[in-house]
């Protein structure tokens, strides 16, 4: 298999990485922001706290050259976005299974490598999961200051960018293509955590 899906050790069932949605979401809102200092740094990730999807996801300070000097480590930043790992809907785990067979979840895809000097064919074969599939995920966003209203912009943002996308590879041949549905923003301040309140929901379309 030159290229198989994630899947749970446990129960061979596929889910989406929430490392690979946020580090996808990020790269495409760094290019959103300030296309010109990637270009210019050729294409490394940004460090600096003044742009907000730095804000937003972070900067560790393995990014940041000679962090260590930075006694005061004025310029690290804490995620704010918790991006959790993505698992198959039971609707969806039936009908995969309905169409595949029982315990299977994804198909096999053959493609042919050519070489263009000998026009030569090379068969590779790739892991994917079946259109229609539904996943669901959950991100989470830590607010502090007013100002993080703009960060659950830049998250939708981010979401409505990869949805003209792909996530992961093969995406220049059509493959991980995703939309997202059924979009609901829980929004619990300290009261609801004190039992006080109950959270407000908001349905958003993306």
């Amino acid at each position: 298999m030159d290229n198989p899906v994630v899947k749970n050790p446990i129960t061979g069932e596929p889910y989406i990485s929430g490392s690979s949605l946020k580090g996808k979401m990020r790269s495409l809102l760094e290019w959103q922001e300030a296309p010109e200092v990637l270009i210019e740094s050729g294409g490394q990730v940004l460090n600096d706290p003044k742009y907000d999807v730095c804000k937003l996801f972070g900067v560790s300070p393995g990014s940041i050259p000679n962090a260590k000097n930075d006694k005061k480590q004025k310029n690290i930043l804490v995620s704010r976005a918790i991006v959790r790992d993505a698992y198959l809907t039971e609707e969806s785990k039936q009908m995969l299974q309905l169409q595949l067979g029982e315990n299977i979840f994804t198909e096999i895809k053959a493609e042919n490598n050519i070489d263009w000097l000998t026009s030569k064919a090379t068969p590779r074969f790739f892991e994917r999961v079946p259109k229609g599939a539904e996943f669901e995920g959950e991100i989470v966003l830590t607010q502090y200051v007013e100002e993080n209203e703009k960060l659950l912009a830049l998250i939708i943002e981010g979401m409505r960018l990869l949805q003209d996308s792909y996530l992961g590879g093969m995406g220049s041949r059509g493959a991980v293509k995703i939309e997202f549905k059924n979009v609901r923003i829980y929004v619990r301040d300290r009261d609801y955590y004190l039992g006080e309140k109950d959270e407000e929901i908001i349905e958003k379309t993306i």
